[in-house]
């Protein structure tokens, strides 16, 4: 499971119990556009789907993990160095679907949690306005797999200070070395040698690489509001392109530099 995808892994929970005849009817309900309306909450979806002329209400619900649970798993989250801190810089690596496990907290939806509901005269779960709502929060979780986090009882914020707190309570002399940052001298009494260097910056060095996974910042705000555009498509080579010199530049010899 490492490996999978947080869309692939969402769907093929959904797969394990749904119709597959039927997911794929809603599909391109999702591919369309036709998804008007997504809020999400704690436990709660609801959605409007466009089909023809008509609006209909689709309704998701999935008790969220209970505070025990998410205590266990922010743990188990803090006590793993790399999981901490790729989540601290907004990302969630799709390993952190086995903290779950581990936790005997379940991420993704199974048969006996999971109801969903459809205005339309289809009484089958899930219709095809259901299944489109569930490829469309496959792509929404994708882009930002905090929303799933939500979904599941616990925004990015919430998870965010749990952490914070969790690192600061096993490591209270973190705090202590950030406060003794600022004992430095007053500024005007290191005016005739501010622009040193001085011999704490000399074993300093550098690594820049290309970001792993490519161009992170899409991934993290997602889709903008404002544009139909497939932005991701048409920046991707500028932003290729820029890493790649900015890579060639950083490393150049000093004799390969040019007045």
């Amino acid at each position: 499971m490492s490996h999978t995808s947080w869309s692939d892994a969402w769907l093929d929970a959904l797969l394990s119990f749904s119709h597959p005849g039927r997911m794929r009817r809603g599909r391109r309900f999702a591919e369309e556009g036709l998804i008007k309306k997504l809020d999400i909450k704690p436990g709660k979806i609801d959605a409007k789907v466009k089909d023809g002329r008509k609006m209909f209400e689709v309704e998701i619900h999935f008790p969220p993990l209970d505070d025990a649970s998410w205590e266990d798993i922010v743990d188990k989250l803090a006590s793993q160095a790399i999981y901490s801190a790729r989540l601290l810089s907004g990302e969630i690596p799709p390993e952190v679907m086995e903290v779950f496990e581990e936790a005997n907290a379940p991420l993704f939806p199974s048969a006996d949690r999971l109801e969903a509901s459809c205005t339309c005269p289809d009484w089958e779960v899930p219709c095809k306005h259901i299944a489109g709502v569930y490829y469309y929060l496959a792509d929404q979780f994708e882009k930002n797999p905090f929303l799933l986090f939500y979904f599941r009882g616990r925004s990015k914020d919430d998870l965010m200070d749990a952490l914070r707190h969790h690192r600061t309570a096993d490591h209270p002399e973190i705090q202590d070395e950030t406060v003794s940052l600022f004992s430095d001298p007053p500024l005007e009494q290191q005016l005739h040698h501010f622009w040193e260097i001085g011999p704490e910056l000399r074993g300093v060095t550098f690594n820049i690489a290309k970001p792993t996974p490519p161009l992170p910042q899409f991934k993290r705000l997602g889709k903008p509001p404002f544009t139909d555009m497939d932005l991701y498509s048409l920046l991707e080579p500028v932003y290729n392109t820029v890493t790649e010199k900015t890579i060639t530049w950083a490393y150049k010899k000093p004799e390969e530099y040019h007045d």
